[in-house]
């Protein structure tokens, strides 16, 4: 009897000892799954606080590069009366930045804007005496086709722009449909061009809207115009968009020689060919040229330039007014990019036109 009773004693006391052990360990899993959420949550938290703080001094980067951009625009304009491809702010890619910042690193770019086709201008390259109308179709009474219209003119130019290759339109009447369809966009009028839109066209749309009938505001806008799709404006797999070609800024019609991509060099005239766009490119970036390219038509005295081939002077120049500033502030896999475009009114001063931050 007193065999059994220890034996039973012995086994509470296991089964007690046992007990407690699976206690403890479910004690210590319940402390290491709390421990575990407890640091998740910390490190979630703490990896938010500093996603925010690196990110706030990266946006603070660059609104600095803007600020940069615009001194470095203001400080050039001081001394010189034309702008090259050669000067400061073109070559800012160059330029190391590093030592301003002691987190992130900033990254700058200037595009000259003048050196692209104003948009706004397409509807001021009809000729003297000449309405809109002039390249009206048959049967509509508008004009007798567009014979006065300036040789060479913003809307030419587009149109060759068009069909260079690179946008995958190879039909000209496509391409005339395109040009046709912002004229009609811009002017003040409700006369349909040949191949052009006006209201009518777009209120008939599944969304329809009204046609602007005045100044483009902002390229964008230019996806709402009849015949331009994003592949066609932005461009896809690398390739350029026309949204690299044109400028909503200024009216004039003006196109930096000095500055202007080398594709909307060659549709200034059906007869310059890639060979002399490339005689032409390197010229103007040799620095032992950059003071003959004080004047527009410094092209006619570089000693190759086709007797045959006059550009027309009304659309060329080299002073820029507007221009983009692309600053970026990076801290390893993260950035902030903060684009402005700016209006150099006067060598000295520089006006803020628009900002996007992404």
């Amino acid at each position: 009897m007193r065999d059994v009773i220890h034996s039973g004693a012995k086994n509470i006391l296991k089964n007690q000892n046992g007990m407690a052990l699976l206690v403890t360990i479910m004690t210590m899993s319940v402390l290491i799954a709390v421990t575990v959420m407890f640091h998740k949550r910390s490190w979630h938290s703490f990896l938010v606080a500093n996603n925010y703080k690196v990110t706030t001094q990266l946006k603070a980067i660059g609104e600095s590069g803007i600020h940069i951009g615009q001194e470095i625009l203001r400080q050039e304009g001081k001394n010189q009366k034309f702008d090259t491809l050669q000067d400061g702010w073109s070559t800012l890619g160059e330029d190391d930045f590093g030592s301003l910042f002691s987190d992130g690193k900033l990254e700058l770019k200037i595009v000259d804007l003048s050196g692209r086709l104003q948009i706004n201008g397409l509807v001021q390259t009809i000729g003297k005496g000449q309405k809109k109308g002039a390249n009206k179709g048959k049967g509509k009474g508008k004009g007798k086709g567009k014979e006065n219209q300036e040789k060479n003119g913003l809307q030419d130019i587009l149109f060759r722009l068009l069909l260079s290759g690179g946008f995958g339109i190879e039909e000209e009447s496509k391409a005339r449909a395109i040009v046709d369809s912002l004229v009609d966009w811009i002017d003040k009028d409700e006369r349909e061009s040949d191949r052009g839109a006006e209201s009518s066209y777009y209120q008939a749309l599944k969304e329809p809207y009204a046609c602007r009938n005045g100044p483009v505001q902002y390229i964008e806008e230019l996806l709402l115009v009849k015949g331009i799709t994003p592949q066609l404006l932005f461009g896809e797999d690398k390739k350029k968009g026309l949204v690299d070609f044109l400028t909503v800024y200024g009216t004039d019609g003006k196109i930096n020689i000095n500055t202007a991509d080398t594709v909307l060099l060659k549709s200034f005239d059906v007869l310059i060919n890639d060979e002399l766009v490339e005689k032409l490119d390197s010229f103007r970036t040799d620095k032992k040229n950059k003071d003959k390219l004080g004047n527009f038509d410094w092209y006619l005295g570089t000693g190759f330039w086709p007797g045959d081939i006059i550009l027309n002077t009304k659309i060329l120049t080299t002073q820029s007014s507007f221009f983009m500033i692309k600053s970026k502030g990076i801290h390893d896999s993260l950035y902030s990019m903060v684009t402005a475009n700016v209006h150099r009114v006067n060598r000295k001063k520089i006006e803020l036109l628009s900002k996007k931050v992404e």
